[in-house]
């Protein structure tokens, strides 16, 4: 064979192997691929940097949505003070199409004070649950972080699941002792009668509130959404590039459970990976290919975190929410004071778009 068919040869069989990868890439359902094709819009939905409301104007974030009644409701975090207080307050907003979105004029809808045993409000998860006829939500409260500034370490962080119950989504009645000791981003999804299934991240020494909160996934199980068992270890853990993995969301698509959430990943940035499981316990993972990344450059509104993801379904399509930081350092405290916060602020929640191939479970 001369030296020219032998290149001919070759660059056929590349040709080949490149064609089959992308009809395999074709083949596969956007929830499987990497990055999975989301389309971003290119401003947030809601912003700390244009909002009117007084009380999240410096951090905006943590968003959960849901379609109830032929409207998208939100319930939201924020704070006026600083990039990292413990007043975290939970507001609420309505959405025609789940890209307006109207603030709730008399926004915050629950505070640390509403909470009899404690002062924060953290990341909430809202379902309404059609027997009863009201919402249930399960969200995070305790005393919150606090830091050894020299350091540059926690020194507490007391975080707790919580539970409320609300006949409008605005005016909730907190339950009176937490359900666990110690929890981060609960999901949860009633998967029959009398049986819920909950993953959330948690402390493996759950009398150690600063270890491991950000680093363990669990799942739980319950009869009633109230009194939760813990699986002994954790479903998922960090590995390879992935220094953290926290903001569980899960859904089940067709055959398989997915389950959106966060890493710390390297150059300062926060990204969203996606696991899939048959049975929602054993989870396939892979840490070098986020499902959906930060933006790329240093100017959009995402292009440092994407965060807290929420997943709604709407017909042949999911929307996920989610909250994002870009590379802006400075903000003005409640005091008027100029204030930096190196590894950013949450101050923007965006929506992204995925068509599915058929209408989801």
């Amino acid at each position: 064979m001369t030296h020219f068919r032998r290149q001919t040869v070759v660059a056929l069989l590349i040709l080949l192997v490149a064609a089959a990868a992308d009809g395999s890439a074709a083949d596969k359902s956007p929830l499987d691929r990497r990055p999975q094709p989301w389309k971003r819009r290119d401003k947030p939905v809601l912003s700390a940097r244009t909002t009117k409301q007084a009380w999240c104007r410096i951090v905006c974030y943590s968003p959960h949505v849901i379609h109830h009644d032929g409207r998208f409701r939100m319930w939201y975090l924020g704070t006026s003070r600083s990039s990292r207080s413990n007043d975290i307050a939970m507001g609420y907003a309505e959405s025609p199409d789940g890209v307006r979105w109207t603030e709730h004029p008399g926004n915050p809808v629950l505070i640390g004070d509403d909470i009899p045993w404690g002062r924060i409000v953290q990341t909430p998860f809202v379902v309404f649950d059609e027997p009863t006829k009201r919402y249930r939500m399960w969200f995070v409260s305790g005393a919150g972080v606090s830091r050894d500034e020299t350091k540059k370490k926690i020194t507490v962080n007391d975080q707790k699941l919580g539970y409320a119950t609300s006949p409008d989504g605005i005016r909730w009645t907190v339950h009176p002792r937490p359900l666990f000791p110690s929890g981060r981003s609960p999901c949860v999804i009633r998967t029959a009668a009398n049986r819920y299934r909950m993953w959330m991240g948690s402390s493996p020494k759950q009398d150690v509130a600063a270890s491991g909160l950000y680093e363990n996934i669990y799942e739980f199980s319950s009869t009633d959404g109230l009194d939760w068992t813990r699986s002994a270890k954790p479903v998922l853990v960090p590995d390879g590039p992935a220094r953290s993995t926290v903001y569980p969301f899960v859904i089940r698509h067709r055959d398989a459970w997915y389950m959106w959430y966060g890493c710390h990943v390297d150059g300062g940035r926060f990204e969203l990976f996606c696991a899939k499981s048959t049975d929602g316990t054993r989870w396939s993972v892979d840490h070098r290919r986020p499902a959906f990344p930060a933006r790329k450059g240093k100017t959009a509104f995402d292009s440092r975190y994407t965060s807290t993801p929420c997943l709604v379904r709407s017909k042949d399509r999911l929307l996920l929410y989610y909250s994002s930081r870009d590379w802006v350092t400075e903000f003005i405290d409640s005091h008027g004071k100029k204030r930096r916060d190196g590894a950013g602020i949450y101050a923007h929640i965006g929506v992204a778009e995925l068509t599915l191939p058929g209408t989801p479970d």
